[in-house]
């Protein structure tokens, strides 16, 4: 009886031994249960900033693409016609260069940028590039540029200089039987039109796919 009873607290005591060293070797660490365990700290950190890319829903996302490709369809053919107003290919209208010039001159900056969010790079219609994410001041200050030299494109197409100021003259529009007539403008603003035109291929080379 009493090697039984020998027997029976050796078998508890070795019983309890390997229970105990389990449970060590085996649990996490709870000690604290107002944050994470320790191994979510370890194992579950947020992924690094070239990893993540925020979305939008389906719906919303296709939204704000489209607008903004109609944004950029408009501001292509606004410089479009505006080259063609320089290149006296339909004759010059004063007037008309200015509006063009203002047009986007409010169409870019802020009004450009916001229809960017970064949610929205993903997606099959879009052709802006991953390389948004990480850039957006870049991002931005091509946008405030491409503002800064449309509003002085619109105020060097507004000048009337005289012929001892350099005066370039333009064929301006006219009707059947009124003759040629023609306009004065500042020969700087074929370079501010470059630096429009510019301020854009900077742009497209940095944020554009090539790829349809």
């Amino acid at each position: 009886m009493k090697l039984l009873k020998l027997l029976s607290i050796s078998a508890s005591v070795m019983a309890l031994t390997l229970s105990s060293s389990m449970v060590k070797g085996f649990s996490f660490d709870f000690d604290d249960d107002d944050g994470p365990p320790s191994w979510v700290e370890s194992y579950w950190q947020p992924a690094p900033r070239y990893y993540y890319y925020p979305q939008m829903n389906s719906f919303d996302r296709s939204r704000v693409v489209e607008g903004r490709q109609r944004h950029m369809q408009r501001r292509a053919s606004t410089m479009s016609q505006l080259s063609n107003l320089l290149s006296g290919r339909y004759g010059f209208d004063r007037a008309e260069a200015v509006r063009l010039a203002r047009n986007i001159e409010k169409s870019a900056g802020w009004a450009l940028t916001r229809n960017f969010h970064p949610g929205t790079v993903i997606d099959s219609d879009s052709r802006t590039t991953r390389s948004l994410w990480g850039n957006e001041e870049m991002f931005r200050a091509n946008a405030e540029t491409l503002q800064s030299a449309a509003r002085a494109l619109a105020e060097e197409l507004e000048k009337t200089p005289t012929e001892e100021e350099g005066a370039v003259y333009l064929r301006t529009r006219s009707k059947p039987g009124d003759g040629v007539t023609t306009a004065a403008v500042s020969s700087q603003v074929w370079q501010k039109y470059s630096d429009v035109s510019n301020t854009c291929h900077v742009c497209h080379r940095n944020f554009r796919s090539p790829f349809d």
